[in-house]
């Protein structure tokens, strides 16, 4: 009742002959390089040259594309930072409006509950205020001066009080 198990026994073959194999390749693949450049050396000292001028000149045109291929990724990352930031500065400038929103309203709650009165009605009590000191502005005679009290008293013959000791 219980399920056979398929073996793996092959496929762990086929993997150790691969790997028996590879360093037989890699070891292949030196000495055809070394074949080659004997050969060039021996038999052809131009040939040998022409195949090193080539090659640093795939290296150089290797060199620049790698070097255009790293400036691009650069400000690539670049532009994707400066999206970043710009994002996170929208979102901290929306969180301290949210914030200041929340503390005015929270300040203006608690001076409510202590009965302190607004802006509003600050400015409301002002202009009646004003309006009851031009009413009663209309209402009663103008005062006279303390110079037209001392002027008309010296006419009529009274005399002015006498100067203070400590006026100037």
């Amino acid at each position: 009742m219980a399920a056979k198990r398929k073996s793996r026994k092959p496929a762990r073959a086929k993997a150790s002959v691969a790997q028996s194999r590879l360093p037989e390749a890699v070891h292949q693949i030196w000495l055809a390089g070394l074949g080659a450049v004997a050969r060039a050396q021996s038999g052809a000292p131009k040939l040998l040259d022409e195949l090193i001028s080539e090659g640093s000149e795939l290296s150089v045109r290797m060199r620049g594309t790698a070097t255009e291929a790293v400036r691009g990724l650069v400000e690539n990352v670049q532009e994707n930072v400066s999206a970043g930031v710009s994002a996170a500065r929208g979102q901290a400038v929306d969180a301290m409006d949210n914030l200041e929103k929340m503390f005015r309203a929270r300040v203006r709650r608690a001076l409510t509950q202590l009965g302190v009165p607004s802006s509003q009605e600050i400015e409301a009590l002002s202009k009646r205020v004003d309006t009851l000191n031009d009413h009663l502005g209309k209402l009663t005679p103008p005062r006279r001066t303390a110079a037209r009290r001392r002027t008309s008293s010296r006419r009529s013959g009274a005399k002015s009080p006498p100067p203070s000791m400590h006026a100037p």
